[in-house]
């Protein structure tokens, strides 16, 4: 959402804008086709940097993108017009086509579709898919939009931290993930998913969500909060007083892989390769084969998470690109997000205020990797 915004951002997000439909361009050209309509939300998003519907919108009925490289329109209901060029498109360069709610939009695609060539992200008849096309644009984050994906990982970090700073031995989980979800609202993130483990529960199910179960001992906190159709995902551990040595050992080698995947982020490398490479860590411990339990990572960004395999083959990773690491050793978990660049990757979730690992792998720069805050109370 995109409030009064100043002059100079204003024009930011037109440039981007721009600069998206200029790329759009030799899509289109490639495919033989006049125009694209768009109205995946992760498409829609990415073309106007931000836009996001919002209320209870069915599928049917959400706002799209018409554009032919050219020129680019709003495609929505009248329900949405007023409050989507008042707070999300105003100055940015849109023009309208609008269906009336009680008509429905299958007339105007109709409309729009009639004597051209159209393609789509969404199966029409006759109309040829873009999505594999646009897939590699939307993947890699543009300056504007990784001054966005800065500012989003700042909040999750702030929410995600302060909810394990102030949790209370005996809440439950779900307790937990209210109060982290309630964080996350008020700096203007919508919470995408949540997952809090206490009481060993990590170690038995890596993709844990959250339940009635009360916290107790060593609890792990991970949020992934979305804004202007970006996600970014962190995790911290909180321990009431020393944790127990298995759990420490456990953390410790999350601690370690974590560092290892941060230092073989790179271009051309893959989720697989980078995380097969990480596994030397646990050799020879009692977690040796954890790493079979769940993936070490996945593509983020646009995506809440992006399996960034297609046919059994692995994508390479791409500088610009985002992505989640997230070494999940016995009940620790150590998961961060990260933007590939051509030299060291950029941290989105840093800690904010948290004890730290600074470790380095064979000599390269050192890690900071959050560590278990111990609480006395």
């Amino acid at each position: 959402m995109h409030l009064d915004p100043a002059p100079d951002a204003v024009a930011a997000r037109r440039a981007d804008i721009d600069a998206k439909q200029a790329a759009v361009a030799p899509v289109l050209a490639a495919m033989g086709v006049e125009a694209v309509l768009l109205f995946m939300p992760a498409h829609v998003a990415w073309f106007t940097a931000g836009l996001s519907a919002r209320g209870l919108v069915s599928d049917s009925d959400r706002p799209g993108v018409y554009t032919n490289g050219r020129a680019r329109w709003l495609v929505c209901s009248n329900a949405d017009t007023h409050r989507l060029f008042d707070e999300e498109l105003d100055g940015l360069g849109f023009q309208l086509k609008e269906w009336q709610w009680e008509a429905g939009r299958a007339d105007l695609l109709a409309h729009l579709t009639a004597g051209r060539q159209v393609a789509a992200d969404r199966p029409y008849p006759n109309t040829p898919m873009a999505n594999d096309r646009l897939r590699p644009l939307l993947r890699v984050l543009s300056p504007f939009e990784r001054r966005q994906y800065a500012g989003l990982g700042a909040a999750v970090v702030h929410a995600v931290e302060a909810t394990a700073r102030n949790l209370a031995a005996g809440d439950t989980e779900e307790e937990v993930a209210g109060h982290l979800a309630h964080r996350l609202l008020r700096h203007g993130v919508e919470p995408a998913a949540a997952s809090v483990t206490g009481g060993g529960r990590g170690a038995k199910y890596r993709r844990a969500g959250y339940g009635p179960t009360p916290v107790s001992g060593t609890v792990v906190v991970q949020g992934t909060g979305q804004r202007a159709g970006l996600f970014a995902t962190c995790s911290r551990t909180v321990s009431f007083g020393p944790a127990p040595p298995a759990v420490r050992l456990a953390h410790d080698l999350a601690v370690r892989q974590a560092a290892a995947l941060r230092s073989l982020t790179a271009p051309d490398a893959t989720v697989g390769s980078v995380g097969q490479a990480a596994r030397a860590v646990l050799a020879g411990t009692p977690h040796e084969f954890d790493w079979r339990l769940s993936p070490p990572g996945y593509g983020a960004g646009r995506f809440a998470a992006e399996e960034l395999r297609r046919g059994g083959a692995e994508e390479p990773l791409a500088a610009g690109m985002a992505v989640v690491w997230q070494p999940r050793v016995g009940p620790a978990a150590c998961v961060d997000t990260l933007v590939v660049t051509g030299a060291e990757p950029e941290v989105v979730t840093p800690p904010e205020d948290w004890p730290v690992r600074r470790l380095a792998v064979r000599g390269g720069p050192p890690h900071d990797i959050p560590d278990i805050l111990v609480r006395d109370d």
